[in-house]
């Protein structure tokens, strides 16, 4: 998260607006079978009575971090990588994501049950998890809070950079040398 990025969310959902939708999703649903096999659970939710609000098409970003902020859940599956900026911006909006569950390892992920919620691929398991989550929405709330705390200590562009330089400066970090007249680091093997 950008310091521009974190004004501009800051700038859209001040004052913050009340919570009138269960769930919120925005973005285009043929990039992705993950989120194309998403898109009849939110359907299903809908139909039983969850106020359910999907844009398809782009939105302005202040009109986007406003639609998150009025939501409980932002569903957010992968779509621009595993570790997208957007699973950071709706803790920022004070609402908590829905992510599909990665299999990758990330640097400080929101943990389950404490700043985000998690399903897997499955059918039927994005309503699960949702429908279970909005049984105790003081609880959600209190995941928003602990996501954003999250987020503003773990994935902001200078947290991650001292991560990255941490890491790459660390007596556990591999040992690396500069190419010969090319300026490039490349990690060296070490002796066995």
């Amino acid at each position: 998260m950008s310091p521009a990025r974190a004004d501009e969310i800051g700038l859209a959902t001040t004052p913050p607006p009340g919570k009138s939708v269960d769930l919120f999703f925005a973005g285009r649903l043929d990039t992705s079978p993950i989120r194309a096999a998403g898109l009849p659970e939110l359907r299903a939710l809908a139909r039983e009575g969850m106020r359910v609000d999907v844009a398809t098409e782009r939105l302005p970003r202040p009109e986007f971090y406003r639609r998150c902020a009025r939501a409980w859940i932002v569903w957010s599956p992968a779509g621009y990588g595993w570790d997208c900026f957007r699973h950071y911006e709706a803790p920022l909006c004070g609402s908590v994501p829905l992510m599909s569950q990665p299999s990758v390892e990330r640097h400080a992920p929101l943990r389950a049950a404490e700043h985000a919620l998690y399903y897997q691929v499955a059918p039927g398991d994005l309503g699960r998890v949702a429908r279970a989550a909005l049984e105790d929405r003081p609880k959600l709330g209190r995941m928003a809070a602990a996501a954003r705390e999250h987020v503003l200590g773990h994935h902001t562009l200078e947290r991650v950079c001292e991560h990255v330089a941490h890491a790459c400066l660390s007596d556990d970090a591999p040992a690396r040398s500069v190419l010969p007249g090319s300026g490039a680091v490349t990690a060296r093997a070490e002796p066995a």
